[in-house]
């Protein structure tokens, strides 16, 4: 109740400063008729900035700075002949039948409001193709929706603001700007709408325009939802050349549903990681173990488990849980960063892990070397990378830095292939097994250009975590150059370090070309709807107004003549003294009555084409030459 109560008194409040005294018309500002002259308003205004100098009016200085401001903005607009005219014609900003105009929701002289000022088209265009939703608030210094809830927008959502009075001419075309003031609110690719707040709205305006902005970013292309298992399983099941980036799973009261925090992380992180929302179904919550919604997990595809995260009272590593959304957008993409996984090997990985140098903790990097296919669908090469998993997290905790684990897919386009060429001849060193399901652990050391391979199976084998342990414990032990034992490591010396392979980003793998051809082409679309948008509709008249006076003139160039005369009341065309000619003939003729198309015409060729019905053969025709029959149009 006491939360009801406060809202409505926030909205009485900012309802009173919406419809407060209106801020002073400019030419009262500079004390002149609206029919002054440019003279009479310049001599105003040097009046006027004399007066009200900041410098002349030391015991006042507050007052004599928002007075000095005013006259400031009253002579930008009514010096200039262009936004003079714009002033003065204000009202046709408004629909005639609309009513509204707001006074503006701050008053104080004091407010500061957050974001840029646009004035011209370039600004104009990069704010729309930024690539980050924006919130462009027209207005005027008498009607405006300033105001204190800016500030909790801003935190997540850029904004820029726009005078109708003193910004280019341009802009206003663009924007297609009739009333003021209002909200344009931008994708961030290019696509925009008009949105004008009322009613409810102003109970939370800034809750208000936040749901306005989601309807126009592509949420459903980075946050898609699922609507049943079958989906989810799909999400979460890495595909043999798809992204092994983790999956952030949130699990809503309603798929339908968007918050802005889920939108801005998932932009934030599109190129790491993939989002998905589902709705809070009962096996869902079984599954996932929710206890509040909204909640998020983040999932590996490798090994279908959560992460795992530092415990900052114990300092040590543990399972992740499905934890609340913030409504910090800056807060939840720190959470989902701070969630820890056995990373595949590629170059942006080793970057992150190693700091792209192969020494301290990347001495050694001990390598999961696995089919594309298997981990997404064998339980047994999961289970297998789980363990290795945990035996790298052990020697991390008890041994310390001197060995990073990774992943690979030795079999995959994007530069595995190079790594198991460049390995291979390690499995002839190894036990009977060790490369069991073509699934293999090996360690390389990049300083020494030495690799090394655990001997024994890991697949379908219990005792292959404590074993790996152990074989990753002696290499930290030993260093890279195998302590002078490489007699009791199978080892093999490389040339070079193979290259590090590109990292997927596509969550079910590289697009086709038919892929990348739609795409484009729904781009081209999307600039030529633009286009037309900013054409002001000129454009849209002089196409229409082209293809109705050119359609009939192309119709005839194409066609010519082709209309058939009929002779007769019978509709019997005899063709002048040479009977139609139909064809395709079958063999033992045409029959009374047959559909047939005409052709061989070579005198009234205008004929040829057309369809009719056979009404009787001509008999004059010569032994030896086509048949002839009289045909009667259509």
């Amino acid at each position: 109740m006491a939360a009801l109560l406060q809202l409505l008194l926030r909205s009485v409040v900012f309802w009173i400063c919406v419809h407060s005294a209106p801020s002073k018309d400019y030419y009262e500002v500079l004390g002149v008729e609206r029919g002054a002259s440019e003279a009479d308003i310049k001599r105003a205004y040097k009046k006027l900035a004399l007066k009200w100098h900041p410098d002349k009016n030391p015991d006042q200085k507050e007052l004599a700075q928002r007075e000095f401001i005013a006259v400031q903005q009253a002579y930008e607009v009514l010096s200039d002949p262009d936004k003079k005219r714009r002033y003065d014609n204000q009202k046709s900003f408004f629909s005639e039948d609309s009513g509204e105009e707001w006074d503006g929701a701050d008053h104080s002289g004091g407010f500061e409001p957050p974001g840029d000022v646009l004035s011209t088209v370039d600004q104009l265009r990069q704010v729309m193709e930024g690539g980050e939703p924006v919130v462009i608030h027209v207005y005027s210094d008498q009607r405006h929706f300033f105001g204190g809830w800016m500030h909790e927008v801003a935190e997540d959502t850029k904004m820029v603001h726009v005078n109708v009075f003193t910004v280019d001419e341009g802009v206003i075309s663009r924007l297609q700007v009739r009333r003021f003031p209002m909200f344009v609110l931008c994708s961030g690719d290019g696509m925009s709408r008009q949105y004008i707040p009322g009613g409810w709205d102003f109970f939370n305006l800034a809750d208000a325009v936040r749901s306005a902005v989601l309807e126009v970013v592509p949420y459903s292309d980075r946050v898609p939802p699922l609507r049943s298992e079958a989906e989810l399983d799909a999400f979460l099941r890495l595909a043999p050349m798809g992204s092994s980036g983790p999956r952030v799973l949130l699990i809503i009261d309603d798929a339908r549903r968007r918050f802005m925090s889920i939108y801005k992380a998932a932009e934030r992180l599109a190129g790491t990681h993939h989002f998905a929302q589902i709705s809070a179904f009962r096996w869902v919550i079984d599954r996932f173990k929710v206890q509040r919604v909204p909640s998020y997990v983040v999932i590996d595809p490798a090994t279908r488990q959560g992460g795992t995260y530092m415990d900052p009272r114990t300092g040590q590593e543990r399972s992740q849980a499905p934890q609340m959304v913030p409504g910090d957008a800056g807060r939840f993409i720190e959470q989902i960063r701070s969630v820890r996984f056995l990373p595949e090997l590629h170059a942006a990985s080793f970057q992150e892990r190693c700091e792209g140098d192969w020494a301290a903790q990347c001495a050694w990097v001990a390598v999961f070397l696995v089919p594309s296919a298997a981990l997404g669908e064998a339980e047994a090469a999961r289970r297998a990378l789980r363990r290795f998993r945990e035996a790298c997290k052990l020697v991390r905790q008890h041994s310390g830095p001197g060995a990073e684990c990774f992943w690979l897919r030795h079999d995959g386009p994007a530069g595995g292939t190079a790594w198991r060429a460049a390995l291979a001849g390690l499995l002839d060193k190894a036990q009977d097994g060790a490369g069991t399901g073509d699934v293999w652990v090996a360690a390389l050391a990049g300083a020494s250009l030495r690799a090394t391979i655990f001997t024994k199976p890991v697949l379908d084998r219990e005792l292959a975590q404590r074993d790996l342990t152990q074989w990753l414990q002696q290499l930290v032990q030993v260093g890279p150059e195998l302590g002078g034992s490489s007699a009791n490591w199978p080892s093999v010396e490389l040339e070079a370090i193979p290259p590090l392979p590109a990292a997927v980003k596509e969550l079910y793998g590289p697009k086709g070309i038919v892929t990348q051809w739609a795409e484009a082409g729904m781009r081209y679309v999307r600039d030529a709807v633009e286009t037309l948008q900013d054409s002001g509709g000129s454009l849209i008249q002089v196409l229409i107004f082209g293809a109705i006076i050119g359609w009939p003139l192309i119709s005839n160039l194409l066609g010519g003549d082709s209309q058939p005369q009929r002779q007769g009341a019978s509709g019997d065309s005899r063709c002048g003294d040479r009977p139609a000619r139909a064809a395709p003939e079958r063999p033992g003729g045409l029959s009374n009555g047959q559909n047939v198309v005409v052709e061989g015409l070579r005198q009234h060729t205008e004929y040829n084409g057309l369809r009719g019905r056979v009404v009787g053969r001509d008999e004059s025709a010569e032994p030896g030459a086509p048949a002839k029959y009289r045909v009667q149009l259509r």
